[in-house]
């Protein structure tokens, strides 16, 4: 029997509404499924402030150089020993397309040397000397940099120049400085402006897998209500999908 009675369409909404608009957001609004974490830069880093302590006043900041918005909702923060902060808060914690958000240890810009984070963590610091700043998410996507004794200085962030995101694309911020004194530029652009780059449409594997996604959801109906789902139009509907996408 083909899912054509309005009975069974509407318990299969009611049912699966959640799921079905959870597939919807993640192919259709604003932010993408192509977009993932390390589409994003790593654009400056201040790992040891020289007007405030370093417990106050350190923070990264980074830049979203596409076209589309990002939640970091639901991100890992950590690096390579036992620094771990999870992302997890009712905001809706997005950068903007061709913006700057500053991640910062202190809220208080009375106190962390004069800057307004996007948002405050816990758990996790920036080591003067060897350290890692990794964010992450639950499929392995990750934005990483690793940083060796001589990459950071008292006073002065240390700003990307190139989107490669090599250490030797990094600079010493000499030009701007702010609030209490010290050198950089959080949540601004700093002595160089990063290129814009462009996230590739969906292929058409992936709206396979999505469109098949939607067949296992469908296919779950046949537990409740004994209905089977019509795999000759299902096919022919997946097929024109897969020729459009490619």
């Amino acid at each position: 029997m083909k899912i054509s009675d309005p009975r069974v369409l509407t318990r299969l909404l009611k049912t699966y509404r959640h799921s079905i608009l959870s597939i919807a957001l993640f192919t259709s609004s604003g932010l993408s499924h192509a977009l993932v974490i390390s589409d994003l830069y790593l654009s400056e880093i201040m790992a040891n402030p020289q007007a405030v302590s370093d417990s106050n006043g350190e923070w990264f900041e980074l830049y979203n150089p596409t076209a589309e918005a990002f939640s970091f909702n639901g991100l890992i923060l950590s690096d390579n020993g036992s620094d771990y902060h999870l992302i997890d808060t009712s905001d809706a914690l997005t950068i903007q397309p061709g913006d700057y958000f500053v991640f910062g240890r202190n809220g208080d810009s009375n106190s962390n040397g004069g800057y307004n984070p996007d948002y405050v963590y816990d758990h996790f610091l920036l080591a003067n000397g060897d350290d890692e700043i990794i964010l992450s998410d639950l499929l392995g996507n990750s934005l990483q940099i690793s940083y060796e004794a001589g990459f950071v200085s008292s006073g002065q962030s240390m700003e990307l120049t190139d989107p490669q995101m090599l250490i030797s694309d990094y600079q010493l911020s000499t030009v701007f400085s702010y609030g209490a004194g010290d050198f950089g530029s959080p949540g601004t652009a700093g002595s160089t402006q990063l290129p814009a780059s462009a996230v590739a449409e969906p292929s058409s594997i992936y709206l396979l897998i999505i469109a098949l996604g939607g067949y296992y959801l469908l296919a779950r109906n046949k537990a409740f209500c004994g209905n089977r789902i019509d795999l000759n139009q299902f096919g022919k509907k997946l097929l024109s999908t897969k020729q459009l996408a490619s």
